[in-house]
């Protein structure tokens, strides 16, 4: 790269373009604990303590904040709350499927 361009933007662990920095609140945007967008409107975040996965919506209004609809500490109950609400595409459901058992477990990996 030469030094007139501009480096590319980095990108989060779901691979969208970080436009902002991370966040220590859950319901914004640019919150560092996404680890699963699942469509447009439903992601899934680790807890600020690391106690539990939380299934969130974003509301409908523009800029509205992210909203929690489930929280779940195994990966079996946070599969079974991302199927019913069908939130998510079966590819999503797949990258969720290689969290571990338990929430416990993972900071471990």
């Amino acid at each position: 790269m030469s030094a007139h361009e501009t480096p590319a933007r980095p990108r989060n662990i779901t691979g969208v373009a970080v436009t902002e920095p991370p966040s220590h609140r859950e319901r914004d945007d640019g919150y560092k604990g996404v680890v699963a967008q699942l469509t447009t409107r439903w992601r899934v975040i680790v807890c600020k303590d690391g106690m539990q996965w939380i299934v969130q919506q974003k509301e409908s209004s523009h800029g509205g904040p992210w909203r929690g609809v489930s929280y779940h500490t195994s990966r079996d109950g946070l599969l079974r709350a991302c199927g019913s609400l069908e939130a998510a595409s079966c590819g999503a459901l797949e990258a969720l499927e290689v969290f571990p058992e338990f929430i416990s477990e993972y900071h471990q990996k």
